[in-house]
């Protein structure tokens, strides 16, 4: 992760943004999740929009494995989620998000989410290290090895068993919190003294939003 990005402030703030945060987990080698042995559990999502009366819509969503689910699954809610066009943000989760969602996206599959982590030099805003020094995410427990007896670590291809993750009643809005807090770390780069008074707008928006909207399990 760098830890300064000038190109942030000088590509400026995107009134249409979106910011992702994610929940990974450190698993066995022999599970072979891309591209760092880290499994993908869950994925927050929040969307800042300007809307028709001159103010902003603003939504906060996230998914996280089901029984039956595979990081595919996480990935096609995504993907069918991040607008054609916008500023999106990140912060780092144990690894550059775009690199990781890069890594793990079908391009056929996947074509909007693959293009966008694609662009970390245009739409896709990855907050550097002094940016979001001061922000914290919650941390997984890693994932043990689970394979059949007798199984080569290298031919394991055991599945993780959802109790050996956080729980989704307690990520969920974690995620949610998380991808407004990278959203904020960015938006406040323009909106502090009214640089951007669009930025500035965006930024008490939402926070009469997080104050009428608390976050939870149910939004």
């Amino acid at each position: 992760m760098e830890l300064i990005d000038l190109s942030i402030t000088h590509r400026g703030f995107a009134p249409h943004s979106i910011a992702i945060s994610l929940r990974t987990a450190g698993c066995c080698h022999g599970m072979r999740h891309r591209p760092d042995c880290r499994i993908l559990a869950g994925i927050g999502l929040l969307s800042v929009q300007p809307g028709i009366d001159g103010g902003f819509s603003i939504e906060a969503d996230a998914t996280y494995l089901q029984p039956g689910d595979i990081a595919t699954d996480l990935l096609d809610w995504l993907n069918d989620r991040v607008p054609d066009d916008g500023a999106i943000v990140t912060w780092d989760k144990w690894w550059p998000a775009a690199r990781r969602l890069a890594a793990l996206a079908d391009p056929e599959r996947h074509p909007v989410l693959a293009a966008a982590a694609g662009d970390t030099a245009g739409r896709w805003r990855e907050l550097p290290a002094a940016d979001t020094w001061y922000l914290r995410q919650a941390r997984a427990m890693p994932v043990p090895c689970i394979c059949d007896a007798g199984v080569q670590v290298a031919d394991c291809h055991s599945t993780v068993p959802l109790s050996l993750l956080p729980d989704a009643e307690i990520a969920i809005p974690q995620l949610k919190l998380e991808a407004i807090a990278g959203w904020l770390a960015w938006a406040r780069q323009f909106a502090d003294f009214d640089l951007d008074p669009i930025a500035a707008q965006a930024v008490r928006a939402l926070e009469i939003w997080r104050a009428t909207m608390p976050i939870s399990d149910h939004d």
